[in-house]
């Protein structure tokens, strides 16, 4: 733990706080995410935490209902409920590792809040990556879902993500010092993921096979709340910080 603090100090006393700098400002990104992906490396809390619960919950749903191929909307329902849940379990430490290590003063004096904001969430976007990679492709498979449009399907999983990620990582900071922060993170998150959530589902289903019309619109209002999330987030992220 000392000498990971040594070195996070080392790697943020180069840096300036001019945000004008774009050079500066990207190292520093690079440098707290770098750092959350070497923690996370050494000791896979996240990582073992959040996939045991996915895989947990498949199991639970795959043993529960059997195979969903003649129920689309039911199937969509059911892997963004695991989608999110897991999601909640990922990032309930973004900023809570920081508070418990003494170590947020220290991001604070030595990073812009923004390059803070978008080095957290590219680390937390790669951790939801990850789980969607391995929890998806055994939900489809476990539940025999047929995927009708394979690159729609995985251009709205991922700005889902981004929309979870940007949220979450807001969310987190706010939570940081917060008691109960996982449960409280559960019930600000779920209304700010509802849009995303709801446009997700919608075009899961029609990839599944509903009968809804087009899933174009719901793709574009996800995309449009992807975007806003991203930059509320890069543009809030000072005020709650």
């Amino acid at each position: 733990m000392g000498s990971s603090k040594l070195s996070w100090e080392r790697t943020v006393e180069s840096e300036t706080k001019i945000p004008s700098q774009q050079p500066n400002w990207l190292k520093q990104v690079w440098a707290i995410a770098k750092k959350d992906f070497q923690g996370e490396w050494r000791t896979r809390h996240a990582i073992v935490t959040t996939l045991a619960f996915a895989l947990i919950a498949l199991t639970v749903v795959s043993l529960s209902v059997g195979s969903l191929r003649g129920e689309p909307a039911l199937a969509a329902g059911l892997l963004w409920v695991i989608i999110f849940f897991a999601t909640i379990v990922a990032l309930g430490r973004t900023f809570t590792k920081e508070v418990d290590a003494h170590t947020d003063n220290l991001l604070r004096l030595n990073a812009e809040p923004s390059a803070i904001f978008l080095g957290k969430m590219l680390f937390n976007l790669a951790l939801l990556s990850l789980v969607a990679v391995l929890t998806v492709p055994l939900f489809v498979a476990l539940l025999g879902v047929y995927v009708k449009q394979l690159g729609t399907f995985i251009i709205a999983i991922f700005l889902s993500l981004v929309t979870m990620a940007a949220l979450g990582t807001i969310l987190g900071a706010m939570l940081a010092k917060v008691q109960s922060r996982i449960a409280l993170l559960a019930v600000a998150a779920f209304p700010l993921f509802f849009p995303a959530l709801a446009a997700s589902l919608q075009v899961t289903a029609t990839i599944f096979g509903a009968g809804f019309e087009s899933g174009s619109t719901p793709l574009k209002a996800l995309l449009a709340y992807a975007g806003v999330s991203f930059l509320g987030g890069l543009l809030l992220f000072e005020e709650v910080w």
